[in-house]
């Protein structure tokens, strides 16, 4: 028979504290402040599989074979499953709730999933034809916030208001509007207009094209020069501009940060459980 004490001791063996820095009441206010809220994806995301959750969809800007927020105890990233589709930036969702990772959050979600980070809960606006067979889609914030404004630049970084970023998207041309909804590289393209389509580059290069400075964006698929503020061309990424550590998946205001040198746990590993990846840090242009 189960006593609350055994609920504590299993908490306690598989890391169930508290994994968040800031305070309840200005949790709560976050909370309802953004409670019910209509939104719209800044960027096209993929969606499948949330880990080993069945009962929600997680939301990526980059492809799942790219992305990992944990690691099993060997530091081996445990990527995302059962990627499905694309869902285009502008499209609508009502905020259910924006969890962050603490006592019982953490001690409700399944081990093998990013539980440490704070998840926002979207529902799909009626009528929109988004999948509505699970409970939810999952958007990930990053899991080293301390500040309110932190997490609000976070949040707004991935999710405009209702009616912004389809009024953005009308702005620009056919191509671009194409490109970005099949997370594709348009030539003529600015820097906000490839985050929106592909998220966040790993890695930014500073090259020479034609005699003239280049700024290159770095996939792990592709590569995209920027002259002038525009793409201009679209190449096979350099196998050794590879960064360690984990994709950039997880935005502050205005885009995914850089990797991290190395993903690792934020307590010690314990039991099977997986641990989950470090938080990614900016990375200069070289």
């Amino acid at each position: 028979m189960r006593t609350p004490y055994t609920f504590l001791l299993v908490c306690a063996v598989f890391g169930c504290a508290s994994q968040t820095r800031i305070a309840e009441p200005v949790r709560n206010t976050i909370a309802a402040r953004h409670a019910g809220r209509t939104v719209e994806l800044r960027q096209s995301c993929y969606y499948g599989d949330l880990y080993d959750e069945n009962e929600k969809w997680l939301l990526s800007p980059h492809p799942f074979a790219q992305t990992y927020h944990i690691v099993d105890l060997d530091g081996v990233p445990i990527h995302p499953k059962g990627q499905r589709g694309i869902i285009p930036a502008g499209s609508r969702f009502i905020i259910k709730r924006v969890e962050f990772p603490d006592f019982t959050a953490v001690s409700m979600r399944m081990l093998t999933t990013p539980r440490y980070n704070p998840w926002i809960y979207l529902t799909p606006v009626p009528g929109s034809g988004l999948p509505t067979d699970r409970k939810a889609f999952i958007l990930l914030l990053p899991m080293d916030m301390e500040k309110e404004e932190q997490v609000e630049a976070a949040i707004a970084g991935v999710l405009g208001d209702e009616g912004e970023v389809t009024a953005w998207l009308a702005e620009r041309s056919p191509t671009v509007q194409v490109a970005i909804k099949h997370k594709e590289i348009a030539i003529g393209m600015t820097e906000e207009e490839l985050l929106a389509a592909l998220g966040s580059p790993q890695k930014w290069f500073a090259d020479q094209r034609d005699g003239q400075s280049a700024r290159v964006a770095w996939y792990p698929s592709t590569e995209a020069w920027f002259v002038d503020g525009k793409v201009v061309a679209k190449e096979d990424p350099r196998p050794e501009s590879k960064p360690q550590g984990a994709p950039a998946d997880n935005p502050p205001s205005t885009a995914d940060p850089a990797p991290a040198a190395s993903p690792a746990p934020v307590e010690p590993p314990v039991a099977a459980a997986p641990v989950p990846a470090a938080q990614p840090t900016p990375t200069p242009t070289e």
